[in-house]
């Protein structure tokens, strides 16, 4: 797509409604490839699809966590001293905390509003980029003014004080990927806008909801259990996201209630956001890059046989993108699941260095611990006693226990659609060398003066294989009905009308078919093949030209629903040809339909 669409801005109507139609069945939504100045081909395509998409998504999960920490970091003293007793901060640090908070939040709030596209993409750049710079920034020379000069050896910093140092990482994030986001449009290679599906648009808003979540429990258990707000949060965080340390524990009736209640909402609403997250990976990410390998070799195959002027049979070019997509789907699976354990591994060490540090566990320890709270076991043997390694949990498994969730589940299903392409059945190597006898047979035919001059254009053995033991299911009707059976109309528009509509209907029953046995079916090349004779392609979109499969006019060249695909090509096509037809009739015809009726 992207320059690829615009090359075709002069094409015929007829390829205009069959881009449009390949469009609509795409197991992508088009805009998020077409909106990129960038050809699906190139390297970089899928750099600036990530940055496009992404770093929007990442930053809207980013502000609100900020937020919620910078919450705590404001209500928590930031000094307690060996007794475990708060001390107050000193003079002009709270109330610089306070401006960097408001600051963020309103950042965040600009960045709500854009996601609800309320404001404009420069407006809010401007507003978010400058408001998180100068909230990081202030609460960073706040943290550096107190850790050097209110801290006396009897003095030691709180949870509140580790909660601020993570919020300024966090601002800073949001700022770094906002500036690179914007760098993307001055660059030209996107509009300004936020490349976004309606589901990366609603991940902003459950988190932002979950934010609040947080932000109410941590008040209302620091209340109910005697807890430091954010001690509070903590443990808020280890019940919404079950991982279930047990080291801090309701003990009294009401805070076990409360607890109950407060954990089943919160755990909906996590769900809610891991099941947008897994939607986002299998129905975003995955299908355009899929595409964009499928792209990326097909044009090398398409711009070498074009450069050396060869031309392949329609068969060869077929199986050439059949291979292509095969390959692709292969390296697609592989590299989710490479993906996948690159991020567990990012997240499980980071934790253990972490946790090795802050907890002063040693490094097993504390990659057994990581370990258990990413697969949400948590036995409770080990947990976060300190300030700074309670206030690092919260960010760590805020971001990891969901995320992991997600992309385990899409691995699971990645995993099982690679078991469910191996054949094991009884009847595997007799389908195996039947395959094989067809491949010579078919050369052979393809070397026979008598054939034509592409593979499987034998239309007998073809519409033979595709019909099957009983012909009505079959794709044409070998004996089209008689016009003697209704004499009322004149034979010439009749017969047009009848083999018409019995080649259509004929293709109905058989998709209708194939969609109960297998919905997820592709199509042979023999099945394309008698498809398209079926449909009479104008010559422009032929599978008959040179190397049709391989160029940018092929459906295959995208993850196509293929069953859908021909039973709406089928409807466009029947109701355009009884419009022509209808158009077509003379004066006597015309008269003859008025008298039968």
């Amino acid at each position: 797509m992207g320059d690829s669409n615009r090359e075709e801005k002069d094409a015929s109507p007829r390829s205009l409604e069959y881009k449009e139609l390949l469009d609509e069945l795409l197991f992508f939504n088009e805009e998020k490839v077409v909106i990129l100045n960038s050809k699906p081909s190139s390297r970089t395509f899928a750099i600036w699809f990530m940055i496009s998409s992404y770093f929007p998504v990442l930053t809207a999960c980013l502000g609100p966590i900020a937020n919620t920490i910078a919450v705590a970091g404001v209500v928590d003293k930031w000094r307690q001293d060996t007794s475990g007793r708060e001390l107050h901060d000193p003079k002009g640090i709270y109330e610089v905390n306070v401006i960097s908070l408001v600051l963020g939040c309103f950042s965040n709030f600009v960045l709500l509003l854009h996601f609800s596209q309320k404001v404009s993409y420069t407006t809010a750049q401007v507003c978010n980029i400058l408001g998180w710079t100068i909230a990081g920034g202030m609460l960073l020379v706040d943290l550096v003014a107190c850790a050097k000069n209110d801290f006396a050896a009897e003095v030691h910093k709180t949870i509140g004080f580790w909660y601020a140092v993570l919020t300024v990482l966090l601002y800073f994030g949001c700022t770094s990927l906002l500036l690179i986001h914007y760098g993307g449009y001055k660059f030209n290679k996107y509009p300004a806008t936020f490349n976004l599906t309606n589901s990366e648009r609603h991940v902003m808003v459950f988190t932002f909801i979950l934010s609040l979540w947080f932000i109410w429990g941590s008040a209302m258990f620091s209340q109910i259990i005697d807890l430091s707000f954010g001690e509070a949060l903590y443990y808020c965080v280890v019940v919404i996201l079950t991982v279930g340390l047990g080291d801090l524990l309701p003990t009294s009736v009401g805070a076990k209630i409360v607890t109950l209640v407060y954990s089943l909402s919160g755990v909906i609403i996590l769900g809610l956001i891991v099941a947008l997250t897994r939607s986002i990976i299998q129905t975003s990410s995955g299908p355009i890059f899929f595409f964009y390998r499928i792209e990326n070799a097909r044009t090398k195959v398409y711009e070498d046989l074009i450069s050396n002027e060869k031309n392949l049979s329609s068969q060869q070019a077929f199986d050439a993108i059949t291979n292509i997509r095969k390959v692709s789907k292969s390296k697609q699976q592989r590299l989710t699941i490479f993906t996948v354990i690159c991020i567990f591994i990012a997240f499980w060490a980071l934790g253990a260095v972490v946790f090795s540090f802050a907890e002063n566990w040693s490094f097993f320890n504390a990659v057994y611990f990581c370990f258990l709270c990413l697969i949400t076991i948590g036995f409770g043997d080990y947990a976060p006693k300190s300030g700074c390694g309670r206030a690092f949990f919260v960010i760590w498994a805020i971001m990891a226990v969901p995320l992991m969730t997600a992309m385990i589940s899409t691995v699971g299903d990645t995993l099982y659609a690679m078991a469910d392409g191996i054949d094991l059945s009884a009847d595997y190597a007799t389908r195996k060398s039947r395959s094989l006898y067809h491949t010579l047979r078919s050369a052979w035919r393809r070397g026979s003066p008598s054939s034509s001059s592409h593979c499987g254009s034998n239309e007998n053995e073809v519409k033979s294989a595709l019909a099957g033991p009983e012909s009505e299911v079959g794709i044409i009707r070998k004996n089209p009905p008689s016009s003697g059976d209704t004499a009322d109309f004149p034979s010439s528009f009749q017969d047009q009308v009848e083999k018409k509509l019995d080649e259509y209907l004929a293709v109905v029953r058989w998709l209708r078919k194939l969609s109960r046995q297998d919905p997820h079916h592709k199509l042979s090349f023999e099945e394309w093949l008698e498809i398209f004779t079926a449909l009479e392609d104008d010559e422009e979109m032929s599978h008959e030209l040179p190397n049709f499969w391989l160029s940018s006019k092929s459906p295959l060249r995208f993850p196509l629903d293929e069953p859908r695909f021909v039973m709406n090509t089928l409807l466009k096509k029947l109701e355009s040809d009884l419009s022509q037809l209808l158009e077509k009739r003379t004066p006597q015809e015309e008269e003859a339909a008025n008298d039968s009726s």
